[in-house]
């Protein structure tokens, strides 16, 4: 194919009239040594289960002595795809103390540590193009010249109550913790100890602390770990999640209704509803029967306590009557999975209780 220019528009690759070689080589790419090879760019990946997406250290909560030969150890930091296959030919990670004062890593993670403290953390990084990600190991430092190694780890309850322990209810929290104990069956405290949970989507767990925090009723695996003076111990437990057992809907003026009006909650669990304002409003039951005592808050407060249909109240009726404890709160227990329609006469509104059958978890 041959171009036609006019003279006009003839002249070197360079200089005003040059600006023209640009165009042209974009739309014919003949023009006589003006232009170098088009630049083009690689296709993207698409096999996203290979692609960078965490690094992992092999220990994060260590227990070390200044005295050697407990004062060393070595962390290795591993580059891992989503579903945690191990990543090779990448750049090797960089060590960095975060406490220089207490410890020191060398370039291939080797820590040693020179004086006592605890959550001492050290960080592991690598950047891969313009991904970075991190871990962190936590190290709790002694004196002891000769401590007491462990030999076993088991998450605290399940070791204690194993039939019934291992659960807990979505909106509450709780707080594990790990009974390390050495050849004698001793306990041992004072050890760094490392909690996850496999599915932060059922529940997510404090590393440091074991504060168990319920997010969606199910069953998650959780793992303890610790790393003392170059022993490895660690359990794993599955816990379950039920359905809430308690559930305040509060009464908004704004819609004339409670809020959530539709209130899911375990077999067995309470419902107490809140009117903190000065416009009484009942809440009647399509089945009546259904709605029991409550066995949270009657115990403590009677204006909570009756069954059935709750009759119109308010904070300002109660605080009228001299109530003090929970004014404008009346609560009720279901115990039988299963929906429970509620109305209000006064304002028209509607909504559900749903109870739910734990047995299907």
């Amino acid at each position: 194919m041959t171009l036609h220019l006019p003279a006009s528009m003839h002249g070197p690759c360079s200089g005003p009239r040059g600006a023209w070689r640009y165009v042209l080589t974009a739309l014919t790419l003949v023009t006589a040594g003006c232009a170098s090879d088009a630049v083009v760019a690689p296709p993207p990946k698409t096999d996203v289960s290979q692609l960078y997406w965490a690094l992992t250290l092999d220990h994060h909560a260590v227990t070390l002595s200044t005295v050697a030969p407990y004062d060393t150890i070595r962390l290795t930091a591993t580059p891992r795809t989503v579903n945690g296959d191990v990543l090779a030919d990448l750049p090797a990670p960089t060590y960095t103390s975060l406490d220089l004062d207490r410890a020191h890593v060398d370039p291939d993670g080797l820590v040693h540590v020179v004086k006592t403290g605890t959550k001492i953390p050290v960080v592991a990084t690598l950047v891969v193009g313009n991904v970075r990600h991190a871990d962190t190991a936590f190290i709790n430092v002694t004196s002891m010249a000769s401590p007491t190694l462990p030999v076993s780890l088991s998450i605290d309850p399940k070791d204690r109550n194993p039939l019934d322990s291992a659960k807990i209810a979505e909106g509450t929290a709780k707080t594990l913790s790990a009974l390390i104990k050495n050849a004698s069956g001793t306990t041992i405290n004072g050890l760094a100890v490392y909690y996850v949970s496999l599915d932060p989507t059922v529940a997510k767990i404090d590393r440091s602390t074991g504060r168990l925090e319920p997010v969606h009723p199910g069953h998650v695996t959780l793992i303890a770990s610790a790393t003392a003076y170059g022993v490895t111990v660690a359990d794993t437990l599955v816990f379950k999640i039920g359905y809430a057992l308690f559930v305040n809907p509060n009464f908004d003026p704004a819609v004339n209704n409670f809020v959530p009006s539709r209130i899911i909650i375990g077999a067995g669990g309470n419902v107490v509803f809140f009117n903190g304002t000065g416009t009484a409003v009942d809440v009647t039951f399509d089945d009546p029967s259904a709605a029991l005592q409550d066995t949270r808050f009657c115990p403590i407060a009677p204006i909570v306590c009756g069954t059935g249909n709750i009759d119109a109240f308010s904070a300002q009726q109660d605080r009228d009557n001299g109530v003090i404890t929970l004014p404008g709160a009346r609560g009720r227990s279901f115990a039988v999975p299963g929906t429970y329609p509620f109305h209000s006469t006064i304002f028209g509104t509607t909504g559900e209780i749903v109870v739910m059958d734990e047995s299907t978890l």
